[in-house]
């Protein structure tokens, strides 16, 4: 009798004090579904919630930034209890963009610095682990706790992007601004 089994495999890109930052996998799905199911956490994202569990599996199925770039949108998990609040992390369009530090979370865990603690990994990781000299964020211009969090992780105002008035554009030097990043991460 031939046994199957289904393993879920776990890859822990980063920790930090309390948090986990892991490649996507179909553990993932309950909770990006349900993270992207709240009209608020997705307000400024110009994203749509996935129409089920389901969705959210072939999402993540079909994400290919890990196998194009070694890098990509990480899960985010808190230590102590293992439950998904997001995710954060880098992300390139097409080989010649540059590349886009992002972070969404669930707004039960908003306003506990989980957004700024897990970019600043993701900061780490882009130029010690993936030798990324530059990085860019952008935000819609009333998301003003996206906005608060970049300039916070040393990001400037990028006057060069101004192709969408809706938007506000950043960029991070990341030879001159590791100063608030805890060098413990990687």
């Amino acid at each position: 009798m031939t046994e199957w089994f289904c393993l879920i495999d776990t890859i822990v890109v980063a920790t930090t004090a309390r948090l986990e930052l892991r490649q996507f996998s179909q553990a993932d799905a309950e909770g990006f579904y349900l993270l992207n199911s709240d009209p608020q956490v997705t307000q400024y994202t110009g994203d749509k919630a996935f129409t089920d569990i389901a969705d959210a599996a072939g999402f993540i199925r079909d994400y290919q930034q890990y196998n194009l770039y070694g890098f990509g949108r990480w899960s985010l998990y808190l230590i102590d209890t293992q439950e998904y609040i997001g995710f954060c992390g880098l992300s390139r369009q097409n080989a010649l963009a540059e590349v886009d530090l992002g972070f969404r979370i669930a707004r039960r865990h908003w306003r506990q610095g989980y957004a700024s603690e897990a970019a600043q990994a993701a900061i780490l990781l882009a130029q010690k682990r993936y030798g990324l000299r530059r990085l860019i964020g952008r935000a819609e211009a009333d998301n003003v706790a996206s906005i608060s969090t970049l300039k916070k992780l040393g990001f400037d105002t990028d006057s060069n992007a101004t192709d969408n008035p809706l938007w506000r554009y950043f960029s991070l030097d990341l030879n001159d601004n590791l100063t608030l990043v805890d060098r413990s991460i990687v």
